[in-house]
């Protein structure tokens, strides 16, 4: 039995770090996880497979550009910049990577896809190797379903730019060896990532959160536009959600997601239909705004402040992931200025309460708590607690601020010496 540890560093490995990867999809953010990997783990040997030769090129190019920029901002040297360089194989023939013992695929978000990619894989490499998906919606057990040694594989799910965003989720689902999930989250705080697990539900967490808040946004345009909605939204989050959406190409994501949850979870996931006829919304960068009637700005708010609420205690109540791990996701991946726990917390229930209030009166169907207020508070937010052979470990988990010490972190610290 594989002993969990909320500090995945106490996790003792019976694998070693991997020495040969191959990064599957060569096109806009499997080059960033390649690099990543690269970075922090320089000897290894490190495919780079596309179907497409042009493709391979222009990745393994990308690796030199942001190597060479690395060395001109004295942020690396040029011996680090050759050995993240060096031993990188592009090829468009998958029995080239035989030898590898992690395959990270990162394709289209094209389900058969990614069952045709997965069996051409298997065929392949050899039975102890790990193999993972990074997607962004779709559920483990549907894109592993025909796979002969499932328990091997799982979804990790970077988030942009890959090479730098410490947030990565790992998937637990039910095939999946615990012991492969525990491994690749040692894995990534070896090198230098923040794994937060999650349940294997359509969006699994923070996309869960970062979807329904732009589909919500779409879903005003009744009322406001795309550069009030912006404005309005910039009280909580460092860039707003249609900007967001342009920078990323995102409204195809978004119609797809929510589609995905509309089937499982019901019609009020449904994408808002004009996601279907834009290609870019008329909104303004961060930084900027224009002036909104007070009106629709407090009518903007509350929605999304609501949408917001509803998909965090939803998320809790069914236990797709941690509440520390929330707020840590919504803050460093998707760039909330503060977590929608802590934001709850500030706002007082009464706030709370009225955002989740107009959300059910509009937007029928949404989640509602299932607790009392105070209950979605209960957490650590700084600190794990571990037992190691009936000694407790107290790891602090302030990443963000290089683990500096702060009152709230001091209370809870003190708070674990207490009760034990």
């Amino acid at each position: 039995m594989t002993t969990v540890y909320l500090n995945p560093l106490l996790f003792a490995p019976s694998r070693q770090l991997p020495r040969v990867v191959a990064v599957i999809g060569a096109g806009t953010i499997g080059p960033d996880i390649g690099y990543y990997i690269k970075s922090a783990l320089p000897a290894i040997k490190l495919y780079l497979v596309d179907i497409s030769q042009a493709a391979v090129d222009r990745a393994i190019q990308r690796f030199h550009d942001y190597a060479a920029k690395a060395v001109a901002k004295g942020k690396m040297t040029n011996a680090e910049a050759d050995a993240v360089t060096s031993n990188l194989v592009g090829t468009i023939n998958y029995d080239s990577i035989a030898d590898a013992d992690w395959i990270l695929e990162a394709a289209t978000e094209n389900i058969g896809l990614k069952r045709k990619i997965f069996a051409a894989v298997e065929s392949v490499v050899h039975r102890d190797a790990v193999i993972t998906s990074n997607t962004s919606s779709l559920p483990a057990a549907e894109i592993f379903s025909q796979l002969k040694h499932p328990g091997r594989a799982t979804v990790t799910h970077f988030f942009a730019p890959a090479w730098r965003n410490p947030v990565v989720e790992v998937i637990r689902w039910r095939h999946a060896n615990p012991a492969i999930v525990e491994y690749l989250r040692w894995l990534f705080c070896i090198t230098g990532k923040v794994p937060l697990v999650t349940d294997d539900v359509p969006c699994f967490m923070l996309d869960r959160i970062f979807d329904n808040w732009c589909n919500e946004s779409a879903l005003l345009l009744d009322r406001a536009t795309a550069a009030e909605i912006d404005s309005t939204a910039s009280e909580f989050v460092h860039a707003g959600p249609f900007f967001v959406l342009n920078l990323a190409n995102g409204n195809p994501i978004i119609v797809e997601t929510n589609t995905l949850q509309a089937e499982t979870e019901g019609a009020h996931y449904l994408p808002a239909p004009i996601f279907r006829s834009v290609d870019r919304w008329v909104t303004v960068p961060p930084g900027k705004s224009v002036a909104v009637a007070a009106e629709t700005a407090h009518a903007v708010r509350e929605r999304l402040l609501g949408i917001l609420f509803s998909q965090s205690v939803d998320i809790l109540d069914r236990h797709i992931g941690e509440p520390a791990d929330l707020d840590f996701g919504c803050r460093q991946a998707l760039g909330f200025k503060r977590g929608p726990l802590d934001l709850m917390r500030e706002l007082g229930e009464g706030v709370t309460g009225q955002a989740l209030m107009r959300l059910r009166e509009e937007r029928s169907g949404m989640p509602m708590p299932g607790r009392p207020f105070s209950a979605y508070q209960d957490f650590l937010r700084h600190v794990l607690v571990d037992d190691v052979d009936g000694v407790k470990v107290i790891t602090l988990r302030r990443p963000d601020a290089l683990n500096a010490l702060h009152d709230e972190m001091t209370d809870e610290i003190l708070e674990v010496i207490r009760k034990y």
